[in-house]
């Protein structure tokens, strides 16, 4: 208790928060996550603890299927019901225990999330499941996660900025509650730093793997100022793990954060890039809604390639050849909306998308970047709400986009 209270002064203290302005700034209460691995067992010891200040969190509903999330116990009221937990700690705070199971396989069977004797690369989300929250009207929160590493792991790698003592600040502006989301490793890891573009890029590995860590810089020099060109101011930091088999043979993003496998190439012989197209998930955080995915995962293809062309990683020549394969590879999708992108479907809007960049170009010489940008502003998009951003900008409606079904 004395420990979370001392976080909150600090918190306001460091913003320069005086005690008149306590007075109308909005009410806050504290969290503490804390995350002890055990490999030992495969699960990690979860502990959620709240202490009341001015306003006050009053209970979760939790998404916590039985078969991960294991030995829910805590302070005040806990109630299982199915999939669901609720907890309703006591006034004054109190504190939820549970176990969650690490490793997870995706449906061909590969993971994408392993611990093993000497490391860890899961997401925060799997840790910290989602939940609906009550607090006192107009509460946020005031979050830090710490870890307690097994004997021989050195090292532990978030998305989230650290504090004196080791333990890290969790902050999302888009919501009132703090949830640590975004990739995690911990354990014994090989790790490279570097600003680039205003972000402090973390490269991390098993010490065990390969890593390329120069090779993915030098990328990253060229590829990252004409991405903050392009979308915007980058994060304060964005992490990139990768790890091998039997991890999933792919890439996987997350909230300033990103996973890739070990042996995927930084910059494919078709020109696209795995690590690149992350990243515009990553910085973008475009999702796209039900029917949709093809908006975001072809404007992360798209741009793999466009920022690829900008910064002179590959050719306008090889560019141009891209774009004229995704198109030709596209041609026997009959329709662009399903709930998920496969690769041909995600080619078929890598095309779109190069077509739509050159009908914004003739008002606007930054083209799709304008419509990117403005996109990023909202939580998910359907092509309803991307032919009306592009009518915005148009002034009447794309011909491009009248043809998509």
């Amino acid at each position: 208790m004395i420990r979370i209270l001392m976080y909150i002064g600090v918190v306001l203290g460091l913003a320069g928060v005086t005690p008149e302005a306590c007075a109308t700034a909005p009410p806050t209460y504290a969290l503490n996550y804390a995350v002890a691995f055990l490999p030992e067992d495969g699960v990690a010891a979860i502990e959620i603890s709240t202490q009341r200040g001015t306003g006050r969190l009053i209970g979760l509903d939790l998404d916590m299927p039985a078969d991960t999330y294991r030995k829910v116990v805590g302070d005040g009221d806990v109630v299982r019901s199915g999939d669901r937990v609720q907890w309703l700690p006591p006034r004054a705070g109190g504190t939820l225990r549970y176990r969650v199971l690490i490793d997870h396989r995706r449906g061909n069977g590969e993971h994408d999330a392993r611990m093993t004797p000497n490391w860890v690369v899961v997401r925060g989300d799997r840790l910290f499941p989602p939940a609906v929250v009550r607090a006192t009207k107009g509460s946020t929160s005031l979050a830090r996660l710490e870890f307690k590493l097994p004997r021989g792991w050195v090292d532990v790698e978030t998305p989230f900025r650290k504090l004196k003592g080791g333990a890290f600040a969790v902050s999302n502006d888009a919501r009132k509650f703090d949830r640590p989301v975004g990739w995690i490793a911990a354990g014994k890891l090989t790790t490279a730093r570097e600003t680039i573009a205003g972000t402090r890029v973390i490269l991390t590995t098993p010490a065990e793997e390969r890593m390329d860590a120069a090779v993915t810089l030098a990328i990253l020099r060229r590829a990252l100022p004409e991405m903050r060109d392009a979308f915007g101011p980058l994060p304060e930091k964005t992490l990139i793990v990768r790890s091998g088999d039997p991890m999933w043979r792919g890439g996987l993003s997350g909230p300033d954060s990103l996973w890739l496998h070990a042996e995927r190439p930084l910059i494919s012989a078709n020109g696209t890039s795995t690590l690149l197209h992350e990243l515009v998930h990553v910085f973008t955080g475009i999702r796209g809604g039900d029917l949709d995915d093809w908006i975001s995962e072809g404007i992360a293809e798209f741009y793999s390639l466009e920022i690829g062309r900008r910064s002179g990683l590959i050719t306008a020549a090889k560019f141009e050849r891209a774009i004229a394969s995704a198109g030709k590879s596209g041609t026997q999708v009959r329709t662009l909306r399903a709930s998920e992108s496969t690769q041909d479907r995600t080619r078929k809007a890598v095309a779109l998308f190069a077509a739509l960049d050159a009908e914004l170009r003739a008002d606007d010489p930054s083209g799709l970047d304008a419509l990117t940008r403005l996109l990023m502003r909202r939580a998910t998009i359907d092509l309803a709400e991307l032919r009306r951003v592009a009518r915005k900008l148009e002034g009447q409606d794309s011909g491009v986009l009248a043809k998509v079904k």
